[in-house]
């Protein structure tokens, strides 16, 4: 399980947080207006996703296919690593490479979408641990006002 923090850099444990469990991204959207893609990995300083299957993407597809006015944006995190506006950038390049598989493997419409980036400004864990780093590596997905 991740927990959030209150300081980017240190990771002092505030209030936990975990990522929906498979078929459950909707209901955490629903319940929270945001749900931690959690199955997606990427790698220190890559945006690049694996080809392979994410269930989370297809739980958030099938979602976004029943929900047909709600719009999303993909909000990119990073490590503690390096500058913030590396991080910023690169969280951002996250979250692109997240929309991309969206419209091209699952048929999302792009204008429902968008991608941002935090670089490592909201952590999950501590940035002290290379379990803390890798799950601040992450896309989460937001809801945004009809």
């Amino acid at each position: 399980m991740a927990e959030a923090t209150d300081d980017a850099l240190t990771g002092e444990a505030a209030a936990p947080v975990v990522p929906p469990a498979a078929g459950e991204v909707g209901a955490q959207l629903e319940a929270a207006g945001h749900a931690v893609l959690g199955d997606l990995s990427f790698a220190t300083g890559s945006s690049t996703l694996d080809e392979g299957s994410y269930p989370a993407l297809a739980d958030l597809a099938a979602w976004m296919a029943a929900h047909p006015g709600q719009a999303v944006a993909l909000v990119g995190h990073t490590d503690a690593e390096g500058s913030l506006d590396a991080n910023i950038a690169l969280s951002r390049r996250r979250a692109a490479s997240v929309l991309e598989r969206l419209v091209d493997s699952h048929g999302v419409d792009r204008a429902r979408l968008s991608a941002e980036g935090m670089g490592w400004l909201a952590p999950l864990a501590s940035n002290l641990s290379a379990e803390g780093r890798e799950a601040n590596r992450r896309v989460e997905a937001v809801l945004l006002p009809e």
